[in-house]
């Protein structure tokens, strides 16, 4: 794959980001904004740590301002609901 052109040479790269695509959406999204030079599973922690401003991210589902998944918040969410089965 190219790098994109930028600009300026002292300018970081902008990235684009497709998270939580799969199968048709995710060329149609490509057929429109280009290929993307990250992919994420999900909008998590880790995702949002990758995107530097100026970057693009591309959601499959959700609002663009959606906040990132906590993997510590859903994993005390199930401890819960465990001890309220018990």
């Amino acid at each position: 794959m190219a790098p994109r052109p930028s600009a300026r040479r002292s300018e970081t790269p902008r990235l684009v980001h497709f998270v939580g695509f799969r199968g048709d959406r995710y060329w149609n999204a490509a057929r429109v904004f280009g290929p993307p030079d990250m992919i994420h599973e999900a909008w998590d922690r880790y995702a949002a740590d990758d995107v530097a401003p100026g970057d693009l991210v591309i959601f499959a589902q959700g609002e663009w301002d959606q906040a990132p998944r906590s993997f510590a918040v859903e994993a005390e969410m199930k401890r819960r609901e465990r001890w309220d089965e018990g």
